[in-house]
């Protein structure tokens, strides 16, 4: 019988994994490529929250009310919606991206959470931060890109396809349907990532939660059941919000009169 418990890290073994990191963005650097900065300092940033996340939940988890379970939520969404806007070549005026975002998200992801909470896991309180901020976690950071791609394609189509768009206007067509051709293609942008999770998983990869439970020493095949289950969620929540997100954008870009109003947007 294999000891199946888990092997701790020490901050100098990541501190010897950022090594890795360095020695590839030396290797970016030399090729040309020209965000390297970037990349060095976002994954600065992101050691800095991950470990602030990990100090905060430390001290979420060993209160276990929903009032603090609620606080990290809306924490993550306004974070969540932010990160939508600055995705986005031509955002909505007055954070009207932000907005759509915060709307499409809490009305799939927080509202799938709570109903797979409920529903199907069924821990003792439904709000059990163990299962509620992990399982929010991964719902949200999918949906997040699918609507920030969805919204962000919308846009772009309706500026590069302005032409297009207001000849069937013209012909007295409504938004609707002059819309439709982007709506499908802002649709498929958005939902490749989960497409090509749901052939990929198993074969090509091992999916984060799975792995992480397996390294922790849970039951493989526990832990696929979990992963199963997180992936059918990701894939319905990314589904419909990025339905909800390009149906609220184009409700913003187009007037009472059905006249496309591409002032509405930050454009260059």
């Amino acid at each position: 019988m294999h000891d199946t418990q888990m092997i701790l890290l020490t901050w100098q073994d990541l501190a010897f994994m950022a090594t890795w990191l360095l020695l590839a963005s030396t290797l970016l650097w030399l090729n040309g490529f020209s965000e390297t900065r970037t990349l060095l300092i976002n994954a600065v940033r992101m050691v800095l929250q991950l470990s602030l996340m990990g100090v905060w939940l430390a001290w979420v988890f060993t209160q276990g009310t929903l009032f603090w379970v609620s606080v990290v939520a809306g924490i993550m969404l306004l974070f969540a919606g932010y990160e939508i806007h600055k995705r986005q070549k031509y955002p909505l005026k007055r954070s009207g991206s932000v907005l759509i975002g915060l709307l499409a998200l809490s009305m799939t992801a927080l509202v799938l959470m709570v109903l797979t909470l409920t529903l199907v896991i069924q821990p003792e309180p439904w709000h059990e931060p163990q299962y509620a901020i992990p399982l929010l976690g991964m719902v949200l950071g999918n949906s997040m890109t699918a609507v920030g791609l969805a919204l962000d394609q919308l846009t772009r189509l309706a500026v590069s396809q302005r032409a297009a768009i207001e000849a069937q206007l013209a012909l007295g067509e409504p938004p609707q349907k002059a819309m439709a051709f982007v709506r499908e293609q802002a649709l498929h942008t958005a939902l490749i990532p989960i497409v090509n999770m749901l052939a990929a998983a198993g074969v090509v990869s091992l999916p984060g939660m799975m792995t992480g439970q397996i390294l922790a020493g849970a039951d493989p095949m526990e832990a696929v059941k979990y992963q199963i289950m997180i992936i059918l969620l990701i894939a319905v929540s990314t589904s419909l919000g990025s339905v909800v997100a390009i149906r609220l954008g184009q409700r913003r870009l187009f007037d009472a009169r059905a006249r496309l109003r591409l002032d509405v947007l930050h454009t260059p």
